[in-house]
């Protein structure tokens, strides 16, 4: 493939005008017997080469820009090499000011081979002025003379190839102000509009790109991108950073998500007397000692626990992460929630119960113990513990939401909607369920 870029010149007093192509392409000249640098070892005769330096230069900035974008490594980009060279010349050797109004074709040649783009129909003129602060990379295009004659020169060749030019697209890239300060488009307006309507005669598509910088001509040439290459053990490296960072996202929302493991402890010292050490047992305030006294189980003739109007439930419960150092990146919220066949239900955070005794933290494992008055109201309650990792939870919006599924409910659809609706919006869960007598006989102390 070979890339070609057609390049006006006019002398700054009218003369020397003609048109020649810079074209870019992968063959390597013979060594030249000065050692000059292959890549532009053949503009050396047309009084080029200086010129050349630059268009290498600034060639090299450009797809190094590029190479900045790979994703693996900026080594791992694939370009086409590329050597310049011109078409004949009408004179030998060029002046330093026509020499200079060629650098930005022999750019976009370069550009366009290293890159394996086809350019099609394009017309080039400007200088190339490289960035001279530390740190630029932006590759600048300044102003030159004799821009009316080269735009006749470009109105000339489309009138000449107008049958091979029909249907086609051409790019006229100049440079964005004039060699008077002003902008280009409006200094040289009249011969613009003259080859516009040269290219529509002859049935084809004209775009004019006024650039400050090399980087401003992609849109109309480009994109520019740089292919990867890849290799098996590039291609092996890429899959195991994938599956590194794959196994690091999985772990961390593994973590974020653990499981919680809730289980009643035993409220004061285990005893064989008790039926299940691990349940919550019923307590009365004793008002000479200030304190809860906890008393012995109690069950109805279906061996369904029961509690007395007035006294008090106490329950002790354990949550455990179920993933080690879960608790460090999101520890788990703890919520007690009741109901009833004949009351709504409530919902409480369980820092509420926290005050009743110590709540020592430590490996990802929690212990709390709450007391919860009983109202004197016969029902059959059960009582929710619940935990989960979500920090966005609002109790509120639960308890709204759960007090709406169990509208129209009754009986004991009640309790398994409940049970229900908290695994799905929650997550983990234990419950109790109890009667509440107020027969104080059915219980002895």
């Amino acid at each position: 493939m070979t890339a070609r870029v057609f390049v006006p010149l006019v002398g700054a007093n009218g003369e020397g005008a003609q048109l020649f192509e810079a074209i870019a392409g992968d063959f390597a000249p013979e060594p030249h017997p000065a050692k000059l640098v292959p890549q532009i070892a053949e503009l050396f005769d047309f009084g080029l080469y200086g010129i050349g330096q630059i268009v290498r230069e600034a060639a090299t900035r450009f797809v190094a820009a590029r190479r900045a974008r790979l994703w693996l490594s900026r080594s791992n980009g694939l370009v086409h090499p590329w050597n310049l060279r011109i078409s004949d010349l009408q004179i030998g050797r060029l002046s330093d000011e026509n020499a200079r109004s060629a650098g930005l074709g022999l750019t976009l040649a370069a550009i366009c081979q290293a890159f394996g783009r086809d350019p099609g129909v394009v017309f080039a003129t400007g200088e190339i002025v490289l960035p001279n602060a530390p740190g630029a990379p932006t590759v600048a295009i300044g102003p030159v003379g004799g821009v009316r004659g080269k735009l006749s020169l470009i109105g000339d060749y489309i009138v000449q190839h107008r049958q091979a030019l029909e249907g086609r697209k051409m790019v006229v890239a100049l440079p964005a102000g004039a060699i008077d300060g002003r902008p280009l488009a409006t200094a040289e307006a009249g011969s613009l509009d003259r080859l516009r309507k040269a290219a529509d005669e002859a049935g084809a598509e004209i775009e004019f790109v006024f650039a400050d910088s090399l980087d401003a001509v992609e849109p109309a040439l480009g994109p520019f991108a740089m292919r990867e290459i890849v290799t098996p053990a590039r291609a092996l490296a890429a899959f195991a950073a994938l599956v590194a960072v794959a196994a690091v996202v999985s772990g961390w929302l593994s973590l974020l998500h653990a499981p919680i493991a809730l289980a009643f402890e035993p409220v004061g010292a285990p005893t064989r007397a008790l039926a299940d050490d691990a349940a919550p047992q019923r307590a009365r305030y004793d008002a000479a000692a200030d304190k809860l006294q906890l008393l012995g189980p109690c069950f109805d003739d279906q061996r369904e626990p029961l509690v007395v109007g007035g006294e008090t439930l106490v329950l002790k419960v354990s949550a455990r992460d179920g993933l080690p150092y879960a608790s460090l990146l999101r520890p788990p919220r703890l919520f007690v929630a009741s109901v009833s066949r004949a009351a709504d239900p409530v919902i409480l955070d369980a820092e509420h119960f926290r005050s009743l005794a110590p709540a020592p933290r430590g490996g990802g494992e929690i212990d709390f113990t709450a007391a919860i008055p009983i109202e004197p109201v016969e029902d059959e309650v059960r009582l929710f513990v619940v935990a989960t990792r979500d920090p966005s939870l609002e109790i509120s919006a639960l308890q709204d939401d759960l007090r709406t599924a169990l509208r129209g409910l009754s009986g004991a659809a009640v309790l398994t909607t409940t049970t229900s609706f908290l695994a799905d919006r929650v997550g983990a869960e234990i419950s109790y369920q109890f009667k509440v007598t107020n027969d104080a006989r059915a219980c002895p102390a």
